[in-house]
């Protein structure tokens, strides 16, 4: 019942369910030996960066134990959430002080030297 004044505002569409969905493009199957020879690839290559990576980190450990254990100890705290703590972000802003402007520096002399303006005077 509709009451004198008013109108009403619905209107019926028919219902005519999901749209079709666009079937995918499918690649052709592999065949069982592509991805056995695909495996053994993927597990050489692991084999020959966990060989080179050892190397490198023996080489570093007997030339420089402590700069390794430093290294070690650094990647650790990170991962073990040590930047969230107050002794963390205090760590990173005496980095950034420490460590920034000689950065910095260092990138602009390359970048000005690359772009051929040659070197800046020292302020100091």
């Amino acid at each position: 019942m509709l009451e004198q004044g008013t109108t009403s505002t619905t209107t019926s569409t028919p219902k005519s369910g999901p749209a079709p969905r666009p079937q995918p493009v499918s690649a052709p199957e592999p065949s069982a030996s592509g991805l056995t020879q695909s495996a053994d690839q993927a597990l050489q290559s692991l084999g020959v960066l966990y060989n080179a990576v050892d190397g490198v980190l023996q080489k570093q450990v007997q030339e420089r134990p402590y700069t390794t254990l430093a290294a070690a100890a650094g990647v650790g705290f990170v991962l073990g959430g040590g930047l969230r703590t107050s002794f963390g972000q205090l760590l990173v802003r005496m980095s950034v002080r420490a460590f920034g402007p000689p950065l910095v520096n260092t990138v602009l002399h390359g970048v000005l030297e690359r772009a051929g303006v040659g070197t800046l005077a020292d302020p100091r």
